[in-house]
């Protein structure tokens, strides 16, 4: 479901005038990492250390694909 979802986003992103898109993911959230590598999406930049998840410190990954 996620990957329809995310291929119809990208299908429509030029007729609604988007120019890029940007996936900010958890950066051990290797299926999502994968699926947006998979679709095209390379890491712009990560911002580590940005969350705390149950006293965990997690870096967020940058994703972005130009349309």
């Amino acid at each position: 479901m996620a990957r329809r979802l995310l291929e119809e986003a990208i299908t429509r992103a030029p007729s609604l005038g988007i120019k890029a898109m940007v996936g900010l993911i958890f950066a051990h959230n290797e299926p999502s990492l994968r699926l947006f590598d998979r679709l095209g999406f390379e890491r712009w930049g990560l911002l580590p250390g940005i969350a705390r998840l149950d006293d965990v410190e997690r870096d967020l990954a940058i994703m972005g694909r130009h349309v």
